[in-house]
């Protein structure tokens, strides 16, 4: 990777209030040596770091503009702008920023983790996305989560194993799938509860706090994959007990503030029992919270443990973009296409798109 500190020479020759003779003096170069380097026309030799540090008053990292490796925090915090951007400049300008993040922090589990979770929101928020683009990203996100299972980093390591398995599963290789599950402990200790009171005891209350709320928002997601989970078909085939799943689903949701998107369960199970007119009912009220804002989780439960952002979209253009050209083309909406909250939430649907 090519390194570019020119600007940051300059910058902090002026800071120390030299011109480029005087530094240039100093170190036993001449002046033009200093300007090639602060025009990235060339380096400096490597016996030169250290007295060239010490004579602009810095250290050998600080030069370098080396950073220390990231924090669980800051890792999750600078995806959280990749995602930022690639919803507002497209998935090119968010693979970009990774690139970038992957070369400067080579060896972060914390990174690579979460930028493997951040290819799965690729999927969602760019549902369009060619077959080659989205085969790339789930390669990518492969990858980056068998480097995180090598570097043995704890519960990332545990984390990634999971999802690798997962994904051998999505591909139908049951063997690895199997030997990939087998690695993990069959129960994980859960040191919330401790570590608060740790917290506590220490005059820590708000970490205390913010324990407990992060660990609350991880295991309220977990119940909603389950319930989620249960409304395979394979599972419970009876469309009566789906809706109690769908039902106890929007509990949760609803009183965590989780989403708020779970109408769409209901729309699915619906037109799994043949029920036309509900399911409309239900596309409608789906279609309204897909164009509105995102549900924020609540602030008693969540905050300050989470970072939580106001005025976020509920769902990306891709996503509204699919699901139209699905309720006007796939057959298996065709049930709905006569009821007016069809028709309605079809029209919501192509607003949205305009504005």
């Amino acid at each position: 990777m090519e390194i570019k500190i020119g600007a940051r020479l300059a910058a902090l020759r002026r800071q120390k209030g030299l011109t480029q003779e005087q530094l240039a003096a100093q170190l036993g170069v001449s002046a033009p040596a200093v300007s090639k380097w602060e025009t990235d026309h060339s380096y400096p030799d490597i016996t030169l770091l250290c007295p060239l540090a010490r004579a602009l008053g810095v250290t050998v990292d600080t030069l370098l503009q080396f950073e220390p490796d990231l924090s669980d925090r800051e890792a999750a915090e600078k995806v959280n702008a990749v995602l930022s951007a690639a919803q507002t400049d497209g998935c090119k300008a968010g693979e970009q920023m990774i690139s970038a993040l992957l070369h400067q922090y080579p060896s972060s589990a914390a990174l690579k983790f979460n930028i493997a979770a951040a290819y799965d929101a690729f999927q969602m928020f760019f549902p369009a996305a060619n077959p080659e683009t989205q085969a790339r990203w789930t390669a990518r996100k492969a990858a980056l989560l068998a480097d995180v299972r090598a570097s043995g980093e704890g519960l990332f390591c545990q984390m990634a194993t999971l999802q690798l398995a997962g994904l051998a599963l999505a591909e139908n290789r049951l063997r690895d799938a199997e030997q990939l599950l087998g690695e993990l402990p069959e129960h994980i200790v859960d040191p919330t509860l401790p570590r608060s009171n740790l917290y506590l005891k220490k005059g820590k209350p708000e970490e205390a706090l913010k324990t407990v709320q992060r660990r609350l928002f991880i295991l309220v997601r977990q119940t909603l994959a389950c319930l989620g989970a249960l409304l395979n078909p394979a599972l419970l085939p009876d469309g009566n007990q789906a809706l109690e799943i769908c039902t106890a689903y929007r509990a949760v949701d609803e009183l965590f503030g989780c989403g708020g998107l779970y109408e769409g369960l209901f729309l699915e199970v619906y037109l799994r029992m043949n029920r036309p007119e509900e399911a409309a009912a239900c596309l409608e009220r789906y279609v309204d919270a897909l164009t509105g804002p995102a549900a924020l989780p609540k602030r008693v439960f969540f905050s300050p443990g989470l970072e939580i952002k106001e005025k976020q979209p509920a769902s990306s253009q891709e996503l509204r973009q699919l699901l139209l050209k699905g309720l006007e083309e796939e057959p298996q909406y065709q049930a709905l296409r006569q009821y007016p909250p069809c028709r309605r939430a079809v029209e919501k649907l192509k607003a949205s798109l305009l504005s």
